[in-house]
């Protein structure tokens, strides 16, 4: 059985025969959230290494390009890339809700809300403050979905905008959290055949209670 687990898991993450850009889209959609490989360069779009039977860091680039992949802080605050149509079952997942920001978050915001966007070195000259102070500011603010990082290419200026005015569609209540982690375990367990609450955790990097919760609902459609 193992053997068959492996074979089948194999297949379905496209380790025996190469995906071409079709197999490729729907296994990148399975297994969000895409990260950059360690020690590409600065602003590397994220691969599925060995698994495309062509230049997938070109075709990624150039998905980035066109916003349809993008960046948020996911999976306990790592930034990763996900399908824009997909940014939402995200958001409602891994958002981090600031209920008592404080004075710096509250003057970031909204400068960023008011008069954005800025990238961080505007950002300084507006508020005084150093960029040590800003980037966890940044940080935090995106955990929180308030603010976005248009990183659409790999240039070192990066924007950063409300959320809400470069997704206006997204509603990041529209899930809960356990419905969201539901909808991801599904197109988790087809890809890995055989999975545990321990595999899933590391995977999404979510505590196993609320995975096991999640997979105990009674099932739904696959999404």
């Amino acid at each position: 059985m193992d053997e068959k687990i492996l074979s089948l898991r194999m297949e379905r993450q496209c380790l025996l025969r190469k995906a071409d850009e079709t197999e490729y889209i729907a296994l990148y959609r399975d297994t969000q959230p895409g990260q950059n490989v360690y020690w590409h360069g600065f602003g590397e779009p994220p691969v599925l290494s060995f698994r495309a039977a062509f230049d997938d860091m070109e075709f990624n680039r150039q998905r980035q390009l066109q916003r349809k992949l993008v960046k948020g802080r996911f999976a306990g605050g790592n930034l990763g890339w996900v399908m824009a149509e997909d940014m939402e079952l995200f958001a409602c997942l891994y958002r981090k809700p600031l209920t008592r920001p404080t004075p710096q978050q509250s003057e970031v915001l909204t400068l960023i809300e008011n008069a954005g966007p800025f990238n961080i070195q505007q950002l300084k000259e507006e508020t005084g403050l150093l960029v040590k102070q800003i980037t966890p500011i940044l940080h935090r603010l995106q955990e929180a979905f308030l603010l976005y990082e248009d990183q659409y290419d790999g240039e070192w200026d990066r924007g950063w905008y409300r959320f809400a005015e470069m997704f206006p569609d997204v509603d990041t209540r529209r899930y809960s959290k356990t419905k969201a982690l539901k909808i991801l375990l599904q197109r988790f367990a087809y890809r890995t055949v055989w999975f545990d609450a321990a595999m899933a955790k590391a995977f999404y990097r979510v505590p196993e209670k609320e995975i096991r919760k999640a997979a105990e609902r009674k099932s739904s459609k696959p999404s």
